[in-house]
């Protein structure tokens, strides 16, 4: 392991605890130190540490219940945990596997098996930490639509497409807050959106705003993003795209659509006469199902239809799809 890593040990035995710190410390691990469950959760969830040794039989909350209660938060369930304990049992080990613990070591142990324990556990949840971003990356490399990956309000990841509409390179934005790209008089709705969304507050939002480009020209865009659980932290995959208030290329006879539909709209008008689902249509654009239904329900005002097979005939009938 390159970088230094940090390790929660819980463990209400002080000469077992120090000994064990002091042996990792030696070598290449920050380690924290709780001398009860009670403990123990707090400072897993203050430090979301890169692993958790954690002894069983301790006063209070024991070892069986200081993990049932980290792995519900969606931020302490991805971290390594590993039972070390006195009961040996085939029975006890069991118990502890069988609850999700990623490993069991029966006390005494040799410190040299847990530091590879330890090791292995921390390099295996890195590899699939980078496989996960090597597919979500490449879900939103594939958007059709501005995508961005939201750290707060910092760009963690950004496609080629959100770039091109600014006139930046991805590099350029992605490790640079968002509002620096944000017309002055959007900022306020956007950090709130973003906020909420990051806090739980609401599930997901949409909201337009004045996006500032590389050359100072101002580009109008709709900013749609859902709050998500990606590796043990939340953030925010986001869409934009352009304001369009009728599609120009979209013409009966020369005539424009009989109703004004935004981009937006168009999109998953698209997708409904492709036969998507809801589910399926809010997976794609990395909305909520209830954000998709909302846009059906506008549709079907609009076009004054009332299902999917007549807004796909409505949807032929004025050349939004080809068939």
């Amino acid at each position: 392991m390159s970088k230094k890593y940090s390790l929660l040990l819980i463990d209400d035995d002080a000469e077992h605890r120090s000994s064990i710190s002091d042996f990792l410390v030696n070598i290449e691990f920050n380690t924290i130190l709780a001398e009860n469950g009670s403990h123990g959760i707090q400072k897993a969830i203050e430090h979301r540490p890169d692993a958790i040794v954690c002894d069983i039989v301790m006063p209070g909350i024991n070892g069986y219940e200081v993990f049932n209660m980290l792995k519900q938060s969606s931020t302490t369930a991805v971290i390594p945990f590993i039972f070390i304990s006195e009961k040996a049992t085939k029975e006890d080990i069991l118990t502890g596997l069988q609850l999700g613990a990623d490993d069991y070591i029966p006390k005494p142990f040799d410190f040299k098996i847990l530091l590879k324990v330890i090791k292995n556990r921390i390099e295996n949840r890195k590899r699939v930490i980078e496989l996960n971003d090597e597919k979500f990356h490449a879900l939103i490399n594939t958007s059709l639509n501005g995508a961005l990956i939201l750290n707060g309000q910092m760009i963690e990841y950004t496609n080629k497409r959100f770039a091109d509409m600014l006139g930046y390179a991805k590099d350029e934005l992605i490790g640079n807050n968002l509002i620096n790209f944000i017309h002055k008089d959007d900022i306020t709705n956007i950090v709130d959106s973003i906020t909420k969304c990051q806090i739980g507050a609401i599930k997901d939002f949409e909201i337009e705003f004045k996006a500032i480009a590389k050359d100072n020209s101002i580009n109008d865009l709709i900013l749609s993003g859902s709050g998500v659980d990606f590796n043990g932290e939340k953030k925010i995959v986001s869409n934009c795209t352009p304001i369009i208030n009728q599609l120009s290329s979209a013409k009966l006879s020369r005539n424009v659509l009989p109703v004004k539909l935004t981009n937006r709209e168009i999109e998953i008008l698209t997708l409904v006469c492709q036969g998507l689902t809801n589910s399926q249509i809010a997976s794609k654009l990395f909305l909520s199902e209830r954000t998709i239904e909302g846009y059906r329900t506008k549709l079907f005002d609009k076009t004054e239809t009332t299902s999917a097979v007549s807004l796909a005939m409505w949807a032929v009938k004025n050349k939004i799809i080809n068939v």
